[in-house]
């Protein structure tokens, strides 16, 4: 509701007072008036004034005072005043605007040109508290949406902590989350089913809200062909899932659909055969055996729909002692950093993991972390990261 400006006029002259307020109410301002400083610091106190027109040269506490008072209050410095005085020496002049007038008006003045001034001064105000009104919900706004995606990182955490069922059978393990914003669109799975472990790593389409819808469908639909269906085997949980990802997001391959799906890696090792099985939907595998890396590719599909709809792959390992095993999404390797602003890439990532893959599980994380934020450095995010590694 736009209501009528209050404008104060502080003038030990009644005559002025009495004039400029005629002036101003014409012009349809209401006003209130003011014979010294100290009955107009009261004033402001007390109300909500849209401009104030300050004499200089009044008795005790002259215009300069008032304003250095007023523009010292938070709470009431961004109320804007013209000077209107007899004053014409550049140093007061120059005086008042350091003070934070907003104008300086000489007397006697023109009527025309004082209400013109006034009206500016007023419109402009009126935007400012307009925006920063604005700004206000806004923020308010921020802070629900804030918390609401805040509360969604809660519950995502739990299910995907629900979701990691075994994953402590191995004698070490880390599993290295990055979200590029509070919650992620990739994430870590694995269950234990009789004498198998399985463990699967997915990056879903999309980071932050999107991504994290897609990832809370991914865990539904993992768990569902695992454990209802009792499907075990990597290639054919991922066959599964890609049926059931297509199916959910009610893809047919038309032009207007949603496109999106995820990629991802998982394994299946046999607690008592020693045997890793491993299917990939674009995802590697890396193993590290007697100081080599060994990479295992995936498939060049995605679990979406795709045209040409081929069944997943599946390499079977004999695995021996102290073999690692490396999971990992693409958003490591497509960091952007170094000297040269460029992609971490795969390469580089083989070698960090083969420097590295003596230390301690726990102590490869840290490692990885540090090399992860040093490449980076003040840059931007550019993805979900997740890297998880497992010792046989």
């Amino acid at each position: 509701m736009i209501t009528t400006p209050l404008i104060l006029i502080v003038d030990d002259n009644p005559k002025n007072l009495q004039i400029l307020g005629n002036y101003l109410r014409n012009e349809g301002f209401k006003i209130e008036f003011a014979l010294d400083g100290k009955s107009a610091l009261d004033w402001i106190g007390r109300t909500e004034f849209d401009l104030i027109l300050l004499d200089i040269m009044m008795p005790g506490m002259d215009g300069f005072e008032v304003c250095k008072i007023l523009k010292s209050d938070p709470d009431k410095q961004k109320i804007p005043v013209i000077f209107l005085t007899a004053k014409v020496d550049t140093e007061s002049i120059v005086n008042g605007f350091d003070l934070g007038a907003v104008d300086y008006v000489i007397k006697p003045f023109n009527q025309k040109e004082l209400i013109a001034r006034v009206k500016t001064q007023i419109e402009i105000k009126r935007g400012r508290d307009e925006i920063a009104g604005n700004l206000k919900e806004i923020e308010y706004k921020n802070k629900l949406i804030k918390y609401s995606i805040q509360y969604a990182h809660t519950i995502q955490a739990a299910v995907l902590k629900a979701s990691v069922n075994g994953s402590d059978f191995f004698p070490e393990q880390f599993c290295l989350i990055l979200p590029k914003d509070i919650v992620s669109g990739d994430f870590y799975w694995s269950h234990k089913i009789n004498d198998k472990v399985l463990v699967g790593v997915f990056d879903c389409t999309g980071h932050g809200i999107p991504g994290a819808f897609m990832s809370m469908l991914g865990v539904t639909l993992l768990n569902e062909t695992v454990i209802r269906e009792k499907i075990t085997e990597p290639h054919l949980i991922l066959n599964r899932l890609r049926e059931k990802i297509i199916e959910a997001l009610g893809q047919k391959g038309v032009i207007s659909e949603v496109k999106d799906g995820m990629d991802g890696s998982i394994i299946s090792y046999d607690i008592k055969s020693k045997t890793l099985v491993y299917s990939g939907a674009f995802n590697p595998m890396y193993l590290i055996r007697d100081n080599k890396l060994i990479e295992f590719k995936g498939d060049r599909m995605t679990l979406s729909y795709q045209d040409n709809i081929l069944d997943f792959s599946h390499q079977e390992i004999k695995t021996e002692p102290n073999d690692l095993v490396y999971l990992f999404t693409d958003g490591f390797v497509d960091q952007f950093g170094g000297q040269e602003e460029k992609k971490f890439l795969r390469d580089q990532f083989r070698q960090v993991l083969l420097k590295i893959h003596k230390n301690p599980l726990a102590v490869q994380k840290e490692m990885l972390l540090d090399t992860y934020n040093f490449w980076k450095g003040n840059g931007e995010q550019v993805d979900d990261i997740t890297v998880v590694g497992l010792k046989l």
